[in-house]
């Protein structure tokens, strides 16, 4: 009767779209490159300069935020005037609150370093008009603290809060749609440890002061362009999650997922199903590249990493010993070069 019932749940599980309302997830899944720029769905806005965001080996990590330890990191160094490169979400959020989750780390604060701005949501209406900025203000070589600036504002929130460089940190921007004029509210959350279930009643930060905008659909990663006061402080971000609540941001795994195989070429199953101890999953990768294979429980936690690595093209193979797990449905992700899909798990007693 138990197994019957676990059935039951697995094919209704199996009939639902994941995280759907998340509009942009990032794990920088591609190979280290000298520029983010043209990788996935990278583009960049302004002149081409030599100092570029990079892509470098490994990525972020952060214990039990979903997005840690997939693919790599992308690293602002601001050596010089260099790139800003966006993204834009599948769709714009033109109401409610739109909110950006990331791993954020600093590793180097010279002296050349004042206060800036390394990522920032970008309007629905065009330009360069980058809102609810993050912003970094030098405390000492080893400490910062963190802000949130809107557009049109001329005053960054900072936090008393100090932050310590070499060390990864979880944070959240939100951006709220207030009715009325000027009043939309920028919200920043800083974690060092732990990812909460719910949204805290209290921001670290905000602002309201500056301009507002009909909604926001990009997001921006700043490498010292259009200012200086982050000379040569070296900064990495990871593991983006966007989305219009904190449950398909913050706790959210992929932008879109679909079952066994996507436009891409990307495929993969699992066999048996449902199946008791342990199961081999196969994937066919168009071409090489870097893959992830994770497994996650039916809440969205992470219970195996079972590769991280390059991988030539062709058929691939990997068992998941799943022994010491309690039965119940599971998720397998496999990401491939920005590409995922999701295969539904059964382990039955």
């Amino acid at each position: 009767m138990k197994n019957s019932y676990l059935l039951l749940l697995f094919c209704i599980l199996t009939g639902i779209k994941l995280y759907s309302q998340n509009v942009l997830t990032e794990d920088f899944i591609f190979d280290p490159a000298d520029s983010l720029e043209y990788n996935g769905y990278w583009g960049r806005s302004g002149i081409n300069t030599e100092f570029n965001v990079k892509i470098v080996s490994p990525g972020l990590e952060y214990n039990g935020y979903i997005g840690s330890g997939r693919g790599n990191a992308c690293l602002i160094t601001n050596d010089g005037n260099g790139d800003i490169v966006y993204r834009n979400f599948d769709s714009a959020i033109v109401s409610g609150s739109v909110y950006m989750s990331f791993m954020f780390r600093v590793d180097s604060l010279p002296n050349t370093v004042t206060q800036g701005y390394p990522i920032a949501f970008n309007p629905n209406t065009g330009g360069t008009n980058l809102n609810s900025r993050l912003s970094i203000k030098r405390g000492t070589d080893s400490t910062f603290y963190v802000g949130i600036l809107k557009t049109g504002g001329f005053v960054t929130n900072f936090s008393n809060t100090i932050y310590n460089i070499h060390k990864t940190y979880l944070l959240v921007i939100k951006y709220e749609i207030v009715p009325g004029l000027n009043n939309d509210v920028s919200s920043l959350y800083v974690f060092e440890s732990g990812v909460p279930a719910t949204e805290p009643n209290i921001a670290l930060i905000l602002n309201q002061e500056g301009d507002d905008f009909t909604g926001q659909a990009s997001v921006y990663i700043n490498n010292n362009y259009a200012q200086d006061g982050l000379k040569r402080c070296n900064i990495k971000i990871d593991g983006i999650r966007v989305g219009t609540s904190w449950e398909n941001s913050v706790l959210a795994v992929l932008t879109s997922v679909s079952n066994e195989s996507n436009s891409d070429g990307l495929s993969g199953k699992n066999f048996p199903n449902p199946f008791q101890h342990s199961t081999r999953i196969n994937y066919d990768l168009p071409s090489r590249g870097l893959v992830n294979v994770t497994v996650l429980n039916s809440t969205g936690v992470k219970c195996a990493e079972l590769i991280n690595e390059i991988q030539d093209k062709g058929m691939h193979e990997i068992e998941w010993n799943a022994s010491n797990m309690p039965a119940g449905a599971y998720n397998c992700i496999i990401q491939f070069n920005g590409n995922a899909i999701s295969n539904k798990l059964l382990l039955v007693d």
